[in-house]
């Protein structure tokens, strides 16, 4: 690779842990030198003894039982279970095109009623809870700070529920986001190791911060409760190339919440069915002057355009860059060196390295708690 040097790399990575000469490229094997930030030490058991399919047994209820399954395709190459309409993981970008549809448990009503397990523990690296709302990291996360949000007293299988009560359905999307917003000031904002190794000096006001928030619902969502995403960029650097890549906030998957609130916030209740699309809803919407595809783009810029404006990555983080799916290191003469280490592999490791997610890890592993409110399946969880 002639010509590529660490130097000409500039001091923050050109702005975003990205490096462009004719192939897009980004920093790569990050050092185990970013703060993060712990969850709730709180330490909560689990309510309810074994697995959905246990419960789904017992009770035999099919309203129940569909409330516990999600209708996901399966990604061959990472195992990702991902939504059944979208044509590459959103994980590590395969073409999942062929496979199958199958189910999979529904882990956020899981985290609701606190049960033990599915083939994993149901533990939650939990951010805030209250007996409304739960919190809590992203294992995927696309950002060193990246949130989601669940109502736990109410169950919506997605976005599209709130249209049929747009009054009640704009309050509870701005308590889905200001619970968050509130959590991220009071955790990652301030704390001021990790603000100042993951925020570009002059661009950590609360204020400021806000606007920069990239929110929103996927249609149809990788589980069946409504959960808004929450994520304050910059993106870690992988995710960074796969938004550029167009393989993030898919149009036609990915609401922003700028757009759901202009939508309820015309009061239209508007009947959703299962077997409602969202082209359906998109397009009576566009006629009443609420664009989909105009504030879709506009965030969709604005989520690039924060990431640069926010990133304070440097490449002595890192030990090298990825470069047309290779790892190239960083030699002590300024050059790059191709080796033949996984670029899968390096980008696990970073992922891990640079999420809050189940924070402190035990063992080299990240840890978790149950949902303390968690719900008897008696309770009656209010279903729009």
């Amino acid at each position: 690779m002639s010509g590529l040097t660490v130097n000409s790399l500039n001091k923050r990575g050109n702005a975003s842990g990205t490096y462009e000469v004719r192939l897009s490229a980004y920093l790569a094997k990050s050092k185990e030198i970013f703060p993060y930030i712990n969850q709730l030490a709180e330490e909560t058991s689990f309510a309810i003894e074994g697995t959905p399919d246990d419960l789904i047994s017992k009770i035999k209820d099919d309203n129940f039982a569909k409330r516990c399954k999600n209708k996901v395709r399966k990604c061959h190459v990472c195992t990702k279970a991902v939504a059944f309409t979208l044509p590459n993981c959103n994980s590590c970008g395969a073409d999942i095109t062929k496979n199958e549809i199958s189910y999979t448990n529904n882990v956020f009503m899981g985290f609701i009623y606190g049960i033990q397990k599915g083939p994993f523990p149901f533990t939650i690296s939990i951010r805030f809870q209250s007996p409304d709302f739960l919190v809590f990291d992203d294992l995927l996360s696309l950002c060193p700070c990246h949130l989601n949000v669940i109502p736990t007293t109410k169950y919506l299988p997605d976005w599209r529920y709130l249209l049929k009560r747009p009054k009640e359905g704009k309050v509870l999307v701005e308590e889905l986001f200001n619970n968050t917003w509130m959590t991220v000031v009071k955790q990652f904002l301030s704390n001021n190791d990790w603000k100042n190794k993951i925020l570009a000096p002059g661009k950590q006001s609360e204020d400021g911060l806000r606007g920069h928030i990239a929110a929103g619902f996927n249609y149809p969502p990788s589980q069946y409760q409504l959960h808004l995403q929450f994520m304050l960029p910059p993106f870690i650097p992988f995710h960074y190339q796969q938004y550029l890549n167009g393989l993030h906030f898919t149009p036609g998957r990915f609401f922003p919440v700028e757009y759901v609130l202009a939508v309820l916030n015309l009061n239209l209740p508007y009947e959703v069915k299962e077997d409602t699309s969202v082209e359906e809803i998109i397009r009576f919407y566009n006629e009443k002057g609420v664009n989909y595809e105009k504030i879709h783009a506009d965030c969709y810029n604005r989520y690039g355009n924060s990431h640069l404006e926010l990133a304070n990555y440097h490449p002595d983080d890192f030990e090298g860059i990825s470069i047309g799916n290779k790892y190239y290191k960083f030699s002590q003469n300024g050059n790059l060196e191709e080796t033949p280490e996984d670029i899968k592999a390096i980008t696990e490791k970073d992922k891990s390295v640079l999420q809050n997610y189940g924070r402190p890890y035990q063992l080299g592993k990240p840890t978790g708690s149950y949902y303390k409110y968690a719900k008897k399946i008696e309770e009656n969880i209010e279903v729009w």
